[in-house]
């Protein structure tokens, strides 16, 4: 066979629809739709931190991101990060020649073309329209990968997008850290983000390292820093209705060689924003 693809979160998604654009035959492989990439709600910012960082090349991955998502689900425009008067000589500074759309508006920086979606939708589209099949990776090998019941598979090229849970397999380490959104009793259509986010009916961030995969009940302490970080955007603290839990997985590098192919994966929370841009690249080299 060709080209296994294994993963069926954001990098897979991306990766899938690469791969058909480019006319190149895959298997589309994973235990599970969307994983860890299936939160209530994704932010894709190229602005980072309580600090600002700017994501390189976030200009040219807004483009790509909005082009791949909008064709699948609505996408909510628009993102308000509070400066305060003193600091945006510095910002600006950093912001000129960034490729990003920016203006400044009394609160802050305003980001007209930073968005957020709702990624289920999205993923279950993606993994409806081009036939993806649920299976589990058991072991993976030089030209050879061992499904769970014992099926042995010999594809030329190997591509592992998954995430945190099956990225042992694959010979992948990398730090675990927990993620959590918090579903809100409020709505807000534009975003607003400092060390958190408000977006829609979520609130959301991540700062807990684990030790391993693994999925724990939220901790007080990060219940607590949520809801803290959304005090000072809002100046009161939102109502919570309900909560979503998931493993975030951050590698120094997220396009790696792995046995037989290349593993994407690795992003962190900035895989909604980096992952239909890194897809498309590393299709094109594949071609």
């Amino acid at each position: 066979m060709g080209i296994l693809l294994v993963g069926a979160g954001v990098a897979g998604a991306a990766l899938a629809l690469a791969l058909k654009e480019a006319g190149l035959p895959f298997l589309w492989l994973s235990e599970e739709v969307g994983g860890a990439s299936r939160v209530p709600v994704a932010l894709v910012n190229p602005v980072r931190g309580r600090r600002g960082v700017l994501v390189p090349e976030g200009g040219e991955a807004l483009q790509a991101a909005r082009a791949l998502y909008g064709r699948y689900a609505p996408l909510h425009m628009g993102l308000l990060r509070p400066v305060p008067e003193g600091e945006r000589e510095a910002w600006e500074r950093r912001l000129r020649g960034s490729g990003l759309r920016y203006l400044w508006r009394r609160e802050g920086l305003y980001l007209p073309e930073a968005f957020w979606l709702e990624p289920g939708p999205f993923l279950e589209r993606v993994w409806a329209e081009l036939g993806g099949v649920r299976a589990r990776v058991a072991a993976c090998a030089p030209g050879e990968v061992v499904l769970e019941g014992g099926r042995r598979l010999r594809p030329e090229v190997v591509l592992y997008a998954g995430g945190a849970k099956g990225a042992g397999v694959f010979g992948l380490s990398g730090r675990f850290v927990a993620g959590l959104e918090l579903l809100l009793a409020e709505y807000r259509e534009e975003a607003l983000s400092y060390r958190v986010f408000l977006a829609g009916w979520a609130l959301g961030g991540s700062y807990l390292d684990l030790p391993g995969y693994d999925e724990p009940e939220p901790q007080e302490g990060e219940t607590a820093w949520l809801l803290e970080g959304a005090e000072a955007l809002l100046g009161y603290r939102p109502q919570v209705a309900g909560v979503w839990r998931g493993v975030r997985f951050r590698r120094p590098a997220p396009l790696s060689p792995i046995p037989g192919g290349y593993a994407l994966t690795g992003f962190g929370s900035t895989g909604f924003l980096l992952a239909p841009l890194w897809a498309k690249r590393l299709v094109q080299a594949l071609g």
